[in-house]
């Protein structure tokens, strides 16, 4: 599948094409630094005259935006000023000004949100938006994390959404968009892609549409735009061995840790506790832990993913905690780690 414009920037516009031929409504990319992600999603939805959703996850970040000095819209050229304009606790206008000698004329083309607050809108109508946009939506490691934020994200599609597609109408698409900071993103989990994610990364692949579900996934490599900013002051500075090189310049998710993730045969092990999705079984002889979303038969202790039993588990087995910092525990994959770790708050 062809992803870029002839100068290596990600082409939005073929994007968005093949995704309507295919009847893809998510469509989630994840890549370097500074390859296109939003200027040229934010392009198409100005160029093609569309009412969108603009969301980051948290009031601070939409708040820096609506400065015409940050602002995402401030470079992508188009007719008039777009500007992004705070207007309650919660929400930013989005407008287009256009001058004439005579007057001003000023229209509304978008909505500019926040996850952590769509819940608190009262009365909203999202049934003029075409597009929600999501820029950043793994955060980085030093951001604060939005709660429950793979729900808080399906409950404001649904918001958004509304009731357009019982009326006949076309689904609500949405964009998702982020640098390839970690997997650790509940948003992913909660679209049950997070495998694929990985799968994708560890073997190399660009785009897979995943057509039964209506997904489509993006890793875009753009080796002609990394290849030139491999010449920049800040590569030559600090090489490419460190993690933000890896991510920033070659789109690993070089914040994850896989030493500890690899597949084991689970005849070598004794199931012993369930909680939530995973069960944690312990080595028959060298006395590990395998994590792994299979089982063969109940173990003794059972608990679900709630907030009391989480507390509880911790509690009982605090020695779980000790053998994950000793480097004794092993995952069946990232999505099982990244799931198990929450748990233990770690």
């Amino acid at each position: 599948m062809k992803i870029y414009l002839d100068n290596g920037y990600l082409d939005a516009k073929h994007i968005d094409e093949v995704a309507d031929r295919n009847g893809v409504n998510f469509i989630i990319i994840i890549g370097k630094r500074q390859v296109g992600k939003t200027y040229n999603v934010l392009k198409l939805m100005l160029d093609t005259n569309r009412k969108f959703i603009f969301m980051r996850r948290v009031r601070p970040e939409l708040d820096m935006l609506c400065k015409d000095v940050n602002s995402p819209f401030e470079k992508i050229p188009t007719e008039g000023h777009i500007k992004m304009r705070k207007e309650s606790e919660y929400t930013a206008a989005i407008e287009r000004v256009t001058e004439s000698e005579e007057d001003e004329k000023v229209e509304r083309i978008g909505t500019g949100v926040t996850l952590s607050g769509v819940g608190n809108i009262r009365g909203f109508n999202g049934d003029i938006f075409t597009d929600l946009v999501m820029d950043e939506f793994i955060p980085e490691e030093q951001l604060f994390k939005v709660r429950n934020e793979g729900d808080a994200f399906l409950n404001a599609h649904v918001t958004i959404s509304g009731n357009r597609e019982l009326e006949g109408r076309k689904p609500l698409k949405c964009w998702l968009l982020s640098n390839s900071n970690n997997l650790n993103s509940k948003i992913l989990d909660a679209l049950k892609v997070t495998d694929v994610v990985e799968r994708m990364s560890l073997r190399g692949e660009e785009s897979r549409i995943l057509k039964n579900r209506g997904i489509m996934i993006l890793l875009p490599e753009s080796h002609a735009i990394i290849n030139k900013r491999k010449q920049t002051s800040l590569y030559r500075a600090i090489g490419g061995d460190s993690k933000f090189s890896r991510m920033a310049f070659e789109n690993e998710f070089a914040y994850n840790d896989y030493t500890d993730v690899s597949v084991k045969p689970l005849q070598e092990y004794n199931a012993i506790i369930t909680i939530g999705k995973v069960t944690v079984h312990l080595h028959k002889n060298d006395k590990t832990l395998y994590v792994t979303d299979k089982v063969k038969y109940t173990p003794r202790y059972v608990y679900t993913d709630s907030d009391t039993h989480i507390n509880a588990f911790n509690r009982k087995f605090p020695e779980v905690r000790a053998a994950y910092r000793s480097g004794r525990i092993f995952f069946q994959d990232m999505r099982i780690k990244n799931y198990f770790l929450d748990i233990l708050d770690i």
